[in-house]
């Protein structure tokens, strides 16, 4: 008799869980989810005052991917001399 492992790939992801798997900080993740940029889900009980926040890891992936390709905005990297010329 032959036996097949199943690999379950999950959905939803906790916070920590979700920075690890994505590379991004907590902070990131937190301000993705207030912008509404990626989905999460604030499961609890009726009534109780704390819960557990999950985040969608399709959205997540989503939203990485969203960016493959895109120039990124790093004024940072550009150096002003004295006279405010860019180098």
């Amino acid at each position: 008799m032959q036996t097949h492992e199943v690999t379950i790939v999950p959905r939803w992801a906790n916070l920590p869980k979700a920075e690890k798997y994505s590379g991004l900080g907590v902070r990131v993740l937190e301000k993705a989810i207030t912008l509404g940029t990626i989905r999460s889900s604030l499961v609890h009980f009726p009534g109780a005052k704390r819960g557990r926040r999950l985040i969608d890891l399709r959205s997540l992936d989503a939203w990485i991917e969203s960016g493959i390709g895109s120039k990124a905005a790093l004024p940072y990297l550009v150096r002003n001399d004295r006279k405010g010329n860019n180098q």
